[in-house]
């Protein structure tokens, strides 16, 4: 739980400043012992019911699913799971909040979709200094990507419970190969290994590009939505805002817009012109990723592959492909600045029928367990379990997914950024992906539709 190995629950929460609960004082306080956030003790919300929406089919989300009844056996508060399609997650939840119909106790949304909802959340600042001793403690609690959803009145209505970010695979067996290092540095000129820059990842993919042995160099996630935050992705790893201090689009600038144009260039051709990325890419997403990859078609993948890391440790997968290695995704930039955030939130809205018990299930989804359980398939938002399932011996996670996020930012710096600018930067990106429109048509339409939405909302005088 801490940076400091064989560090005591007890003194990592003494070295964050929250309260240390274990056991007796927590008893004392009304809440059950070897819990934080603690868990209010007596059971003072049993026999209640709160819907949960989620993500159905959410592989790193199910060890909290399976372990409800451990949450329902410790409050008596029972949970019923709405599970909903991908697609669905935040259009239905909208609907249900904006109608205040009381269908959901919780809302569950991610960094890319969250500002629709603010007007009808609660804000949870009080509940969060009750819990964590102030608001600031909170914060510290966690990474620095909690600050990039709060509400533009400065307060907490989200709270987080999952983490992520996207990095890639390679094969170990072909890049240790002494037959493929020697010919690859007799083309090349250095040795074989992940690629740290962008030619590298170009050269690399170009080398183990063999169609007649039906070998890609690279697959990736750049179909539709999650090819469009790929992109968002890339372009922040660049060290570039989405806007400016004046919410001016930056890639309305001569040096953002020439990035953009390159980073959008290097996706379309790789699949169209080079062809060193697989064609299906342009529709896949990331379990289509992971699939291909381990059928061995492809050197090197692309997109959330830190949800497919355990499965990829099994031996029948090893023994299939041969063992996977994992790196972070170069920069377009050169330095890399911090990527996309996957950063997945819950919020109690107005029209919660219980939200005292909503609140209960939202801590009990931060504590060690099921943290550590959902650990296999995302990185715990809390910095030291963090480090700890990604870092410190034994841990679940690669080291690359903790790297690339403890510089990942929340790519949406308004709410309106995640409402019409997104649907237009989607439709855009997937017409750019099928190699319909050029990479300076994108870039000024999603200019335009940004600086309209800005303007309309009051940002842009």
């Amino acid at each position: 739980m801490s940076h400091h190995p064989g560090l005591t629950r007890r003194a990592a929460i003494a070295m964050l400043g929250l309260p240390a609960l274990w056991p007796a004082a927590a008893a004392a306080q009304g809440f059950i012992p070897g819990t934080f956030p603690p868990l209010k003790a007596g059971k003072p919300y049993a026999g209640t019911t709160i819907k949960v929406p989620t993500q159905k089919g959410w592989a790193s989300f199910a060890p909290a699913v399976e372990l409800t009844k451990n949450f329902e056996d410790l409050t008596g508060i029972k949970v019923q799971y709405d599970m909903i399609p991908g697609s669905e997650i935040g259009p239905k939840q909208l609907l249900a909040v904006s109608q205040s119909s009381g269908t959901y106790d919780v809302v569950t949304q991610h960094a890319a979709t969250f500002g629709s909802f603010f007007r009808f959340l609660q804000p949870v600042d009080d509940r969060i200094a009750a819990t964590w001793g102030s608001v600031e403690k909170f914060e510290s609690w966690f990474f620095p990507a909690q600050k990039g959803v709060k509400g533009r009145d400065g307060k907490h209505y989200f709270v987080p419970f999952h983490a992520n970010a996207q990095i890639g695979y390679y094969r170990k067996a072909l890049f240790e190969d002494a037959q493929e290092r020697a010919a690859f540095k007799a083309k090349y000129g250095y040795d074989l290994a992940p690629p740290t820059t962008i030619a590298q990842v170009r050269d690399i993919a170009t080398f183990f590009t063999r169609p007649d042995k039906n070998l890609y160099g690279l697959t990736a996630n750049w179909g539709a939505g999650q090819g469009y935050v790929a992109f968002i992705s890339y372009y922040s790893d660049t060290g570039r805002d989405l806007l400016d201090a004046n919410f001016q689009p930056t890639m309305k600038t001569p040096e953002g817009r020439a990035k953009a144009i390159e980073i959008l260039r290097f996706m379309q051709d790789s699949i169209h012109k080079a062809k060193i990325v697989n064609p299906d890419s342009a529709n896949f997403q990331t379990g289509q990723v992971s699939d291909f990859f381990l059928s061995g078609a492809s050197a090197m993948a692309y997109g959330w592959l830190s949800d497919y890391w355990t499965f990829m440790q099994k031996p029948e997968n090893i023994k299939q492909v041969g063992p996977v290695g994992a790196f972070r995704f170069p920069s377009f930039g050169g330095k890399p600045a911090g990527g996309f955030s996957s950063w997945w939130v819950m919020g109690i809205p107005k029209d919660s029928k219980h939200p005292d018990a909503a609140w209960e299930y939202i801590k009990w989804l931060l504590n060690e367990s099921p943290q550590v359980e959902m650990a296999a398939g995302q990185l715990p938002p809390i910095k030291t379990l963090a480090y700890r399932t990604a870092v410190e011996p034994g841990g679940v996670n690669p080291r690359a997914l903790y790297d690339a996020f403890v510089e990942a930012r929340i790519a949406i710096q308004v709410p309106e950024m995640s409402q019409q600018p997104n649907r237009k930067g989607i439709e855009l990106y997937t017409q750019l992906i099928a190699n319909k429109i050029t990479p300076e048509k994108f870039v000024d339409d999603y200019v335009a539709e940004v600086e309209k939405t800005l303007k309309a909302a009051g940002y842009i005088k």
